[in-house]
């Protein structure tokens, strides 16, 4: 089967009636490029501005990343102080409730009153150390929360 031929469009230069002429003065005198990328670029042709541009970037890059693993070190520390100074006071409270248990159990009462002071004395000192490693916990969340927020925010920061 021959197929129709489609029509070509005219390039702008023959719809013109002018083609286009190489000047071979201004060829001549035309600074050389490196064309054929398989040849090594001289040392003239290199632009040290975009090598510059780029260092610089680099070294605002880390230096907001040193920042805020600076600022994640600090909040890191403060919270591990709060969360170790909550767990060695909930041990004193939790010693005393059991010293105080104990001391209740052995006193010279009759038995149904030292019974019903022991299950007293062991009820609040279970709520006294629920109460405190509840609170433990959430300094503990809140001791990862606030040493990662640093480094999120530079990460993201990063990210535009």
């Amino acid at each position: 089967m021959a197929e129709a031929k489609k029509p070509r469009a005219k390039s702008a230069a023959k719809v013109a009636g002018t083609e286009p002429k190489t000047d071979l003065i201004a060829l001549a005198a035309a600074p050389v490029t490196n064309s054929n990328p398989a040849l090594p670029l001289k040392a003239s042709e290199v632009k040290p501005i975009a090598a510059e541009a780029f260092f610089s970037s680099a070294k605002k890059q880390s230096d907001a990343f040193r920042q805020a693993l600076g600022e994640a070190v600090t909040a890191s520390a403060k919270g591990a102080l709060e969360v170790n100074s909550k767990v060695i006071d909930a041990l004193n409270v939790q010693s005393n409730a059991a010293l105080d248990l104990w001391r209740s159990a052995i006193s010279p009462a009759p038995l149904p009153e030292t019974l019903k002071a022991q299950s007293h004395a062991t009820r609040q000192a279970y709520e006294a150390a629920s109460a405190q490693w509840k609170d433990v916990a959430e300094s503990t969340a809140l001791w990862f929360t606030k040493s990662l927020e640093p480094l999120q925010s530079a990460f993201h920061r990063q990210g535009r």
